[in-house]
């Protein structure tokens, strides 16, 4: 897809992950909504496509059901931007261990807290791998060359993701 996401609807699918054998992956296939709210805010929705379907049974899903989630972005004029995010999810419990379903209700094992904990240490790391403050000798063995593939692909995931 080239040029701006504004209205775009995309079929994703993903899988979410707890490292842990006792936590089912779970498979998930949505619908993606991108849109521009306004100058520097973007508004990003998704839901699972079994979700939609008409008279769709609650318990036919086989692993997990995302419900309408996703996040609002805001640019900040100090760099940073204000995430936003709902997550909203419906599983089959007795698929997981009993010791980790207090994870999963908290949200701390698939919820927005998670999600926004990986956005923020992704933005961190590509903000140190950007800075042009750092000398090459605190890289500890990224080269310029390393450098700038690392830099092309964040800035690829970055596109991807909205």
């Amino acid at each position: 897809m080239v040029g701006s996401k504004n209205c775009a609807l995309q079929l994703m699918h993903a899988e979410f992950q707890v490292l842990s054998p006792l936590v089912p992956v779970r498979h998930v296939k949505f619908l993606r909504f991108c849109k521009q709210l306004a100058e520097r805010v973007w508004a990003v929705v998704d839901v699972s496509v079994d979700a939609l379907r008409e008279g769709s049974d609650a318990h036919t899903f086989v692993n997990c059901r995302r419900l309408p989630s996703g996040c609002i972005v805001q640019d900040m004029p100090n760099g940073y931007s204000k995430v936003t995010w709902v997550e909203h999810t419906e599983y089959d419990e007795s698929l997981v261990h009993h010791l980790y379903r207090p994870l999963l209700r908290s949200g701390m094992g698939f919820g927005a807290q998670r999600l926004l904990a990986a956005l923020q240490r992704q933005c961190e790391t590509s903000a140190v791998i950007m800075s042009s403050t750092i000398s090459p000798e605190e890289h500890s063995g990224l080269t310029p060359i390393g450098r700038r593939s690392m830099v092309q692909l964040a800035q690829r995931m970055t596109r991807s993701f909205c």
